[in-house]
Formats: structure tokens, sequence, C-alpha cells
């Protein structure tokens, strides 16, 4: 008989004064493609995360897993976390539904975001990087890993 495993879950807060970018992309990507993507075209190495994004719906009692792929630049001392908006069909955030993945980047003071995004339009395969505001992005709401 095949036991079933409960996923990990990966606790993470953001405190007010933690520095943080997030920028929605739409792309046809699978996420482990993506990820691929991102490290050949920008010199990284994100990898999926042994942890599962872990998200707790207060109206439905429902608890969503997500997928997470991290890279921590050590130089730079910044974080990237990949996520995928849509899991098990259900939204991380469904406000957001025209994404297909949020990327987050903490941390960083090394390069500006404006010219990073315009390294992201220029893969092939991703289809538009917009940047969110940290107003329209409520990560105390949402997201705990």
């Amino acid at each position: 008989m095949i036991k079933k495993l409960k996923p990990k879950s990966h606790k993470f807060t953001l405190t007010e004064d933690t520095q943080f970018d997030v920028l929605g992309l739409s792309t046809a990507f699978n996420d482990y493609r993506l990820a691929w993507e991102l490290n050949t075209c920008l010199d990284m190495r994100i990898t999926l995360h042994e942890e599962q994004l872990e998200i707790y719906e207060s109206k439905t009692k429902e608890t969503s897993f997500f997928r997470v792929y991290h890279f921590f630049d050590e130089e730079n001392l910044t974080k990237y976390y990949i996520i995928k908006n849509k899991q098990n069909f259900k939204f991380l955030l469904p406000e957001k539904s025209a994404f297909d993945y949020f990327l987050l980047i903490r941390d960083n003071f090394i390069f500006e975001m404006s010219d990073f995004t315009t390294r992201l339009r220029q893969i092939n395969g991703i289809v538009a990087v917009f940047t969110i505001a940290n107003s329209e992005f409520e990560l105390a709401e949402h997201l705990t890993f």
C-alpha cells in the first residue's frame, strides 16, 4: 500500500523593514523550465526548494501548497524566489490571475529593477514582465513561506 505523505511547508515572514521587489511574469513555461531559462540567461542557480509555500484560506478553511524555487546570491546577499500563481486549480493571488508567476527579490541593493525587467523581457518565452507595487501585493496577508 502506498502511504500519502503530507508536503512540508516553509514559513517565511516579511517585516516592514524587509527590502523586496515583486515582479509578475506571464509565460507558458513550466516552473522548472522558467528556472532553467533564468539560470541560463541571467547566470543564476535557481533550484526547487524542498519545502512548499503553505497558504491557509480562512474563508474556506483549506490549505493550499505552492512550489517555490529559490536562489541565494551569496556575493550580493540577494534572495530570489519564483512562485507559480496557479497550482492545483487554486490561485496564490486570485486578484493577479493574469500572472503565471511571481518573482520576489529580497534585499536587492545591487541593480536597478528597470534593467532587470528589461533583461527578463529579452528571454524568449517570457511574454510580459510587470513590476507590482508592494501596496498591491499584500504579502503579510497572503504569504507565509
